[in-house]
């Protein structure tokens, strides 16, 4: 028996060679008439070798039948792993490429499903509320046929999910979605199927914070997926989900670094502000103002009072007012502080200067005045 490069011809085959060695078995006929399936036909072939067939020829015949059954089997078993390093391999890459920055996610994306991971066609839609928006396509150089009309149609505009149930369903439960080549166009949205016509198609959720934030499409053009593309294209989306989650962690690292910045710029300011030399009005002096009035005249002779350095700057304050006649609560609304804290002030005022009234206050200043010229 000479074993054929595909598995689908080899089964056939092997059936074929069965039935001329079993004849017509009711186990056999079953086989015959369902979907070929080589490991199926393989554990059929072993039981009926271990069972005893009626001549040493056909069990000979069956046992190589066997053998040839399982060198394909690891055939394709060696071939599928390689498929699949070669995919995980260069899944790796694309992870990579997503380290570069999450501004053209979506190109990065779709360009690398159809080229390192091998896809017919890939697109890349972000979910905003209720509605979904295509902003990237990209289809495998490899593949024939004219794709203009769904390239144009990739515009990122905004379509209700309620026109794609499986979409919305996605985005709802967070999970992936296969669709065969006979559900591709039911609950499906109807435009960009038409002009994609792919044989079924996957779409995985992009989720961050427990949300799906964007959504990835892709399929093979005129060949079904598998579970595998199922894993594949997951990890590729919680990649994305991580990447995206990086760059708004930095974006949000950024903007509260900035405020801080602000914050401590300000403050910075403020202390040099305090730091510079205090200026203060001569406060060694008492002007009396003109009989009747309440205010200083700044533009009078400053008379020296005798002892007034031993004064604070608000005793100053308050010696000046009080030799113009001003009242404790003059003073108070004046300096804008309480009736007490003026009495206080006073009091030290009369102990410093060794007076006991205001009289003598009033006196030492028109005193001091008269000695400078005033």
């Amino acid at each position: 028996m000479v074993i054929s490069t595909s598995s689908f011809e080899l089964a056939e085959q092997a059936v074929a060679e069965l039935q001329e060695l079993l004849g017509s078995e009711p186990n056999l006929i079953r086989l015959a008439d369902g979907e070929p399936d080589l490991t199926v036909i393989r554990a059929f072939a072993a039981r009926k070798l271990r069972e005893g067939v009626a001549s040493p020829e056909h069990t000979l015949r069956l046992a190589e039948l066997v053998t040839e059954l399982d060198a394909a089997s690891r055939e394709n078993i060696t071939r599928r792993l390689r498929v699949h390093t070669a995919q995980f391999e260069a899944l790796q890459q694309v992870v990579r490429a997503l380290d570069t920055g999450t501004d053209r996610l979506a190109e990065v994306v779709t360009q690398e499903l159809c080229t390192s991971l091998g896809y017919g066609k890939a697109m890349f839609s972000v979910v905003r509320g209720s509605t979904w928006s295509p902003i990237a396509l990209a289809v495998n150089p490899e593949l024939s046929g004219d794709f203009h009309d769904l390239i144009t149609a990739i515009d990122g505009r905004e379509i209700s999910l309620r026109e794609a149930p499986r979409e919305a369903e996605l985005v709802r439960r967070r999970k992936p979605y296969a669709v065969d080549a006979a559900d591709t166009y039911r609950h499906t949205y109807r435009p960009l199927i038409d002009l994609s016509r792919p044989a079924g198609y996957l779409a995985v959720p992009i989720v961050v914070d427990a949300r799906a934030v964007a959504m990835i499409h892709v399929d093979r053009q005129s060949d079904s997926l598998s579970d595998t593309d199922v894993h594949l294209v997951a990890v590729l989306a919680g990649a994305c989900a991580s990447s995206k989650e990086r760059a708004d962690l930095r974006r949000q690292i950024s903007t509260r670094n900035e405020h801080v910045d602000a914050e401590i710029q300000r403050l910075t300011q403020a202390l040099r502000h305090l730091e510079q030399p205090l200026t203060m009005p001569e406060l060694d002096t008492c002007d009396l103002p003109r009989t009747g009035t309440a205010n200083v005249d700044d533009s009078a002779p400053a008379p020296i009072v005798p002892r007034a350095h031993t004064l604070t700057a608000r005793e100053r304050e308050v010696l000046t007012l009080m030799a113009t006649g001003a009242t404790n609560a003059a003073i108070s609304r004046r300096l804008c502080i309480s009736d007490g804290t003026v009495k206080s002030h006073v009091q030290r005022i009369f102990k410093k200067l060794g007076v006991s009234t205001r009289a003598e206050v009033a006196a030492l200043c028109a005193n001091a005045k008269t000695v400078s010229g005033g």
